[in-house]
């Protein structure tokens, strides 16, 4: 704040020390301007370009409520993977869902992690900045009231983890500890109501001092220190950590010596060593806030430390090392001489993780095949009880599950890698997977099932529901002969259009606690396998539907009929004399311009009930009944396709080829051939809330229509 007034002379004067005198009467003097700068402080006021920063605890070392042990090289291992993690909100509610969350879902981010060795009769923590996006402001002004009121503890921060852990001795017999021994990833570090391993809110990081007094700080600190950049051009905001606080609060009352002093002739050998300890301390800080920034193995920062600690740089300087020390342990790591030690972080697909594994064992309790060259010969759950202990955890169900797995593992053995999360659980997990594996059973099944429709109907994908339109161009006749200096005939094309509207088939299956508690396992197993048949058949049924409905199509006649318009229906039953009059009015169909087109059959389509007659009529070398030995000329004419789908015993078919000429189209929304199997996977709605089962969903969206009648014909 800066103000302005004027007085006359001769009621004040202002001596250099700064001290107030009475002056004596004399002429009166010309007015001057007295220029004065302050500052107002109000502690519970938040400006409109606040940090939104909050220092937070996200663990504690010692045990945790869900009975985990952390040591300090755990801490130290999750202090680095720490930085930059995302923040969201609640844990993720499945193994699936939390290698790769909703950007809907963060909340913000975490930066300068570090682990706080333990004081007297504490352990240790990690503490963190986190920053809350904008986005967010919801959860910042709940902080923020939360910290006010003296209640942080209303919400909590809580890891969720991929790692391995032994059993501990406890001095609770009865809740043997399980110490984590290895994290191979964090998944995220979460806000939520119940924490379980001390993760806490401990204060919102605000500016302690206006920015005049820190930029005056600021100046009086690095005006000697010009030396091409200064120091307060490049370190950051130094009002972060409790230490730093009490640092500007010395580094303030020293300011207001160095004031009193600036208007001297010449600086005082006090000045100057006070000047030199402010450059000193800007220097440290600056040094200990880029370690915390970057991402180097706590070695190498230390190295840095020994380095630069007691001296004045410039931070282009550190940047430097920093950028020497980087690209040395990538010349190592490539050597194969440096790995791990807490620097790369896991990525995604370059080892394995327990989703992996866990999804691994479901896929072998369907017998699905994996990739062992990659994940090994893993064990499949051999009950869908084990399964839903293992994943969950349920104490109603864990006759298997980490009560039982406790019981099977002694002090210092392993356990197998798991998810470890420090916050509530449910069923979501256990749903994912075993839908999962559940939807590649039925995709294995649904490919698996014959589906010969496919040789004689093309397959296109569609994008939506609206009605679709096939267009059936007409054709040009003979070119017409154009005399010596004549015009050219003009000739026109009419044309045609196929239509038809996409539909929906689908329905929910569920599975009961009660089928999981009495572990029927053979129940589940057969499920995506009965879903798949369904799914085959009910498609099959449709696409063999347009040849035994003989529907109306798209020039408002059936599709087979004796005469015209389209001369492609019979009276005559399967043999080798009715196949040639079949052949014959196949050959004579015409385009629009009354041509004949040639075409000839390619498939030979029948029932059940006449699999063995076509098998003779298209197999045998001499014609079939004949006394004269006659040559069969439909022998390998045709290819038979046997549908159960035709119910008529007499009716048989002939179908061109579909690269020739349309037939039928089946057209899939979203070009989704295969069907999809869905998860209802929230614990706190539909049916698994209200009856206490697991829902899925298979949904498989196509339609189809007649395209071209000429290259179908029909017996009887």
């Amino acid at each position: 704040m800066t103000a302005e007034h004027t007085f006359p002379s001769d009621h004040v004067d202002q001596s250099p020390a700064g001290t107030e005198q009475v002056a004596s009467s004399s002429p009166v003097q010309p007015q001057e301007h007295i220029h004065i700068e302050g500052f107002i402080r109000e502690e519970q006021t938040f400006p409109p370009d606040e940090r939104r920063d909050v220092l937070v605890t996200v663990i504690r070392g010692g045990a945790s409520l869900n009975g985990y042990y952390y040591s300090e090289a755990i801490l130290q291992r999750l202090a680095t993977l720490l930085d930059n993690a995302h923040a969201y909100v609640d844990h993720a509610r499945s193994d699936g869902e939390s290698a790769v969350r909703s950007v809907r879902d963060i909340v913000g981010f975490y930066r300068a992690p570090h682990y706080v060795p333990p004081a007297a009769g504490e352990h240790g923590r990690v503490d963190a900045t986190l920053h809350i996006l904008e986005s967010a402001d919801w959860l910042w002004r709940l902080i923020r009231e939360a910290c006010t009121l003296g209640q942080p503890g209303l919400i909590g921060l809580s890891i969720d983890i991929y790692g391995t852990w032994q059993l501990r001795e406890s001095r609770d017999s009865s809740r043997p500890l399980r110490e984590v021994i290895s994290v191979s990833a964090l998944n995220s570090c979460d806000i939520v109501t119940r924490p379980s391993a001390g993760g806490t809110i401990r204060r919102i990081l605000q500016d302690r001092y206006p920015s005049q007094e820190a930029d005056a700080l600021s100046r009086a600190a690095s005006a000697p220190l010009q030396r091409g950049h200064s120091m307060s051009e490049t370190v950051p905001s130094i009002n972060t950590t409790t230490h730093q606080n009490s640092t500007l609060s010395s580094q303030s009352n020293q300011l207001a010596s160095i004031r009193e002093q600036e208007q001297a002739p010449s600086p005082t050998p006090a000045l100057e060593t006070i000047l030199q300890e402010l450059r000193l301390e800007r220097a440290r800080l600056a040094l200990e806030r880029r370690l915390q920034e970057v991402h180097l193995p706590e070695v190498v920062k230390q190295h840095l430390r020994h380095r630069y600690e007691g001296r004045i740089f410039e931070m282009a300087e550190l940047e430097e090392a920093i950028a020497e020390q980087r690209h040395m342990l990538a010349e190592l790591a490539a050597t194969g001489l440096v790995r791990d030690h807490g620097y790369a972080r896991p990525e995604i697909g370059e080892q394995i993780t327990e989703a992996e594994k866990i999804q691994a064992a479901f896929d072998r309790m369907f017998e699905l095949e994996i990739d062992t060259s990659r994940l090994g010969n893993i064990r499949g759950f051999t009950s869908i009880r084990e399964a839903y202990a293992c994943v969950t955890g349920d104490p109603s169900v864990s006759s298997f599950s980490e009560r039982s797995l406790l019981g099977q593992i002694r002090i210092g053995e392993h356990a197998p890698l798991m998810r470890i999360s420090e916050g509530d659980t449910t069923t979501a997990s256990f749903s994912y997977l075993l839908g999962t594996s559940m939807n590649k059973r039925l995709l294995k099944d649904y490919q698996a099932w014959p589906a010969e429709w496919q040789k004689f109907c093309t397959v296109v994908p569609i994008k939506d529901f609206k009605q679709q339109t096939r267009v059936r161009l007409g054709a040009f006749g003979s070119l017409s002969t154009v005399a010596e200096d004549s015009a050219y005939t003009t000739l026109s094309l009419t044309d045609t259009a196929a239509t038809y509207v996409p539909m929906k088939r689908g329905n929910l299956v569920t599975i009961s606690r009660e089928t999981i508690i009495n572990d029927d396992l053979m129940a589940i197993r057969q499920i995506p396998t009965k879903l798949a048949v369904a799914a085959a058949y009910t498609l099959a049924e449709f696409a063999y539907g347009f040849l035994s409905g003989n529907p109306t199509i798209y020039d408002g006649s059936p599709l087979f009929t004796t005469g015209n318009p389209h001369n492609n229906l019979g009276n005559a039953a399967l043999s080798t004399a009715a196949m040639q009059a079949g052949v014959t009015a196949m050959r004579e169909q015409t385009n629009f311009a009354g041509k004949r087109i040639g075409l000839r059959p390619r498939y030979l389509v029948v029932p059940p009930e006449l699999e063995w007659t076509a098998m003779i009529a298209t197999r045998s070398a001499g014609m079939p009944g004949s006394p004269n030995n006659d040559i069969n000329p439909m022998m390998g004419y045709v290819t038979p396709i046997v549908s159960p789908q035709l119910t008529s015993p007499t009716q048989w078919f002939l179908v061109a080829d579909p690269r020739e000429v349309d037939t039928i189209e089946i057209g899939f929304v979203g070009g989704q051939v295969n069907p999809v199997l869905f998860i209802q996977d929230q614990p706190l709605y539909g049916l698994n809330f209200t009856q206490d089962v697991i829902s899925y969903k298979i949904r498989h969206e196509y339609g189809g229509a007649v395209v071209d009648y000429r290259g179908l014909y029909r017996g009887v």
